[in-house]
């Protein structure tokens, strides 16, 4: 029985985690060698987190070291008994900057589908979201896009 509550217990952990909004990054460390401020790194090599949105039916990650960030969200096509994972084509704003230690905050904001990917060693952050970009050749597609770092 006691296992059974370890589980338990480490299943709700799990999920306060998730609920803050990616805070596991400033717990943890990502992985391999050394982060930026030359401390040990294992473990942690992303953190996810999703906006507070009802309708947003998406979840985003950044990489803790880079700060390149990715969206994904389920989608079940028309005639379809099974969903698919969509995940989202990046913009050059959205890939790997500076290298840091990268986290995802959200907002309380009800009607809010991005989320803020911030640097904990320099206090910068910028705005995340997926939008319709130009293609080449015409049309849009959907891409994971970032706006430039704040200037601290």
């Amino acid at each position: 029985m006691q296992n059974g509550h370890r589980a338990i217990a480490a299943a709700v952990f799990g999920l306060a985690v998730l609920a803050a909004g990616g805070a596991l990054a400033q717990e943890g460390k990502p992985e391999g060698g050394a982060d930026p401020a030359g401390a040990p790194t294992e473990g942690v090599g992303y953190v996810f987190a999703s906006p507070p949105a009802a309708q947003a039916n998406r979840l985003y990650s950044v990489n803790v070291r880079t700060g390149e960030v990715n969206a994904c969200q389920f989608e079940r096509p028309e005639g379809s008994l099974v969903g698919v994972t969509r995940c989202f084509h990046r913009d050059a704003s959205a890939q790997g900057t500076t290298p840091g230690r990268y986290d995802i905050m959200s907002t309380r904001y009800s009607g809010e589908t991005g989320i803020f990917r911030v640097n904990a060693m320099t206090g910068q952050m910028s705005v995340c979201y997926v939008r319709d970009m130009p293609k080449e050749g015409g049309g849009v597609e959907p891409a994971v896009v970032c706006t430039p770092p704040s200037s601290q």
